[in-house]
């Protein structure tokens, strides 16, 4: 688990800077003023604490008023987001272990594990108010171990592209779906030209001299096309997925229009 902790120890220590934030403690603050859902949250500690525990009604609540906090936009949204994030920060643990059998590098299942969450966090339906935590954990391990199964081979090209005419035909290869996302995210300028590439170089790439798509390419190879060392392609790769993340909402209402 020594190297999967890299990840989480850089959330943790982010999470603690969070904790002596003082524009943070006054966001918590004017929640607990205005949502009683939140009702003697004065910091992000006291919501740590009213979040542990067995799981009843008013857990449910505490993290029902988080998740309808974290479909803002700007920075309420992200703290609401990153609060839920770490409150769930076992179970992107217990993802990450599970998908060992698929992805051999344990920052990169981290990653993964950590959008997967995200992505849950940003996308949980508006109406679901009960078992809020067993959904969010079920659903972001569901995706990542998806992502991972899919990673962990190469898939044929044969398809990818073609028009869909019946609701009765697959949905579109993760390749298709990652083209469309990268393009809308440099459209919409949550993400550079050079980072959107970077990220499908890394996820998205043709293997080489044959008709198939990798999901994960060998880091190596990608840090050396960007320039960089394999440790900070990474760091890239992360910064560039968790703004992705954050904006899942945006898209997913722009890809239903």
């Amino acid at each position: 688990m020594g190297s999967a902790l890299n990840i989480i120890d850089r959330l943790i220590h982010q999470w603690d800077d969070f904790t002596e934030d003082t524009p943070a403690q006054h966001t918590v603050q004017n929640w607990s003023a205005a949502d009683p859902r939140l009702r003697g949250a004065q910091t992000l500690h006291d919501i740590e604490n009213l979040a542990r525990g067995p799981i009843t009604a008013h857990t449910d609540e505490l993290f029902r008023a988080l998740l309808d906090k974290a479909a803002l936009t700007g920075a309420e949204g992200e703290l609401a987001s990153r609060t839920v994030l770490q409150l769930m920060i076992g179970r992107v643990i217990h993802t990450s272990r599970a998908m060992t059998g698929y992805i051999r590098d344990a920052d990169e299942r981290t990653q993964l594990a950590v959008v997967a969450m995200y992505d849950a966090i940003r996308t949980c339906p508006t109406d679901k108010d009960r078992y809020l935590t067993p959904h969010l954990a079920w659903t972001a391990h569901r995706t990542a171990m998806n992502l991972a199964r899919v990673g962990s081979r190469e898939i044929p090209m044969a398809g990818v592209g073609v028009e869909r005419t019946t609701e009765d035909e697959p949905a579109p290869h993760p390749s298709e779906e990652l083209a469309r996302l990268l393009t809308w995210s440099v459209a919409e300028n949550v993400l550079s030209s050079d980072e959107a590439t970077l990220l499908a170089h890394r996820y998205g790439d043709e293997s080489p001299g044959r008709p198939s798509w990798v999901s994960i390419a060998d880091p190596r190879s990608v840090a050396d096309r960007a320039g960089v060392s394999p440790a900070a392609m990474r760091q890239r790769c992360s910064r560039a997925a968790r703004r992705l993340a954050a904006a899942s909402s945006r898209y997913l209402d722009h890809d239903m229009r």
